[in-house]
């Protein structure tokens, strides 16, 4: 069985995938990667690993905590670089379920943070959904700029078991459209 912080290196591999599909696409990194929001959500999730890891070091995980318009929403390479950093650490990751406090907002009419009780396993775990999911918002930007990518680059795992689960299409098959 695979460990937690094994699964969320997974994860981050499919922003990984998405980063070098718009690199190898042949388009200018400014028009596919910065202009069309791509850049932006690669900074939003690196955000939200360097979050972790300042909080497992001091206890208290503060999503809040972002680095808007940095070189990482402009420059495919930053993020690459960002990724395998985090890559690294997670695979070296003992901590388990060790408690952590962590801050988010909770309002979008105000600002008001709240402070909740959770835990290292916890939070990798909401790091590979939230993850796999601006990926998948990632990847529907690139496909409107011309980019190709894998098919599957985005499906939560849920997904991903439920389609491993069902039989192989056939050349008579009906095309493959994704589930609802």
């Amino acid at each position: 069985m695979k460990k937690l912080p094994e699964c969320t290196i997974e994860a981050l591999q499919q922003l990984r995938e998405l980063i070098v599909a718009v690199q190898n696409s042949g388009r200018p990194a400014d028009d596919t990667y910065a202009s069309s929001g791509i850049g932006r959500h690669v900074r939003h999730v690196i955000d939200h690993f360097r979050a972790l890891a300042a909080g497992i070091e001091c206890g208290v995980i503060d999503y809040n905590v972002r680095s808007r318009n940095s070189a990482i929403e402009r420059d495919p390479e930053r993020g690459l670089i960002e990724i395998f950093k985090l890559s690294e650490w997670l695979d070296t990751l003992q901590t388990g379920d060790a408690p952590v406090s962590v801050i988010s907002e909770i309002s979008c009419h105000l600002t008001e943070n709240q402070e909740f009780r959770s835990n290292v396993n916890r939070e990798l775990l909401y790091l590979i959904n939230h993850t796999i999911h601006h990926v998948a918002y990632a990847a529907l930007l690139a496909r409107s700029c011309g980019v190709e990518c894998r098919e599957a680059i985005g499906f939560a795992p849920a997904t991903a078991s439920f389609l491993r689960q069902r039989p192989l299409p056939t050349d008579e098959s009906p095309p493959y459209t994704a589930p609802n």
